[in-house]
C-alpha cells in the first residue's frame, strides 16, 4: 500500500493530458475559445453540465467541437459533425436552478463551432490554435435556417458563414453579438 499522499498534478496528468481524446479536446476547445474572447478569469473553473459553455458580457455561448481525426481511429479521417439539438431543460450554474422549456430550444445566444483539422491529431497540434477552424453563428440564425435539425456538418456551416482562425475569433464574436439585438 502506498502511504504517500497523492499529488494533484499527477491527477491532472492522468485525467486530462491526452488532448486528442474527444472529451478532453472538447473541453480544450472551450478553454481555447475562452482564451480568445478573454472570457476565463484566473479564479474561475469550468462548470460541468452548465446550461452554456461560456458567458461574455451577458452573451451566452455554446461551444461545439469536432475533429477530422479521432482518438479511436488513429490516422483515419472522420467526417466532422456537431450536435445542435434543442434542449427541453438545462441547469443554470449561475442561479443553481433547472430551467424547463415548454417548447425545446437552443438556450445559448451564439454557437461557436470548433474544428481540429490535422490528421492525425496529436497533443501538439491540438494545443496549437493555428490548427483549428471556427464558425461563429447566432442561435437565431440556426433556428431560422435549420429549424429542428439535430446536427450539422461542414457543408452546412459553410453555407451559413465563413470559417475563421483563432486570432479572428474576438472580432467575429463581437460582430455576431452586435447582431443579436
Amino acid at each position: 500500500m502506498n502511504s504517500k499522499l497523492p499529488k494533484i498534478e499527477n491527477y491532472y496528468k492522468w485525467s486530462s493530458s491526452r488532448l486528442v481524446d474527444n472529451r478532453n479536446r472538447g473541453i480544450f476547445a472551450e478553454w481555447l475559445v475562452g482564451q480568445a474572447l478573454n472570457a476565463i478569469q484566473n479564479n474561475t473553473s469550468r462548470r460541468e453540465w452548465d446550461a452554456v459553455d461560456l458567458r461574455v458580457n451577458g452573451v451566452t455561448i455554446e461551444i461545439k467541437c469536432s475533429g477530422r481525426s479521432q482518438s479511436w481511429g488513429y490516422g483515419e479521417p472522420s467526417t466532422p459533425r456537431w450536435s445542435i439539438q434543442k434542449n427541453k431543460r438545462v441547469w443554470n450554474a449561475e442561479t443553481d436552478e433547472v430551467e424547463v422549456f415548454d417548447n425545446p430550444k437552443r438556450n445559448a445566444d451564439i454557437y461557436i463551432f470548433c474544428l481540429h483539422d490535422p490528421i492525425p491529431a496529436t497533443n501538439e497540434n491540438v494545443a496549437d490554435p493555428r490548427c483549428w477552424s471556427f464558425w461563429v453563428i447566432a442561435s437565431k440564425t440556426i433556428d431560422k435556417e435549420l429549424g429542428n435539425q439535430k446536427a450539422v456538418g461542414i457543408r452546412t456551416l459553410k453555407s451559413l458563414t465563413e470559417s475563421i482562425s483563432w486570432s479572428e475569433l474576438p472580432v467575429e464574436f463581437e460582430k455576431v453579438a452586435e447582431g443579436l439585438n
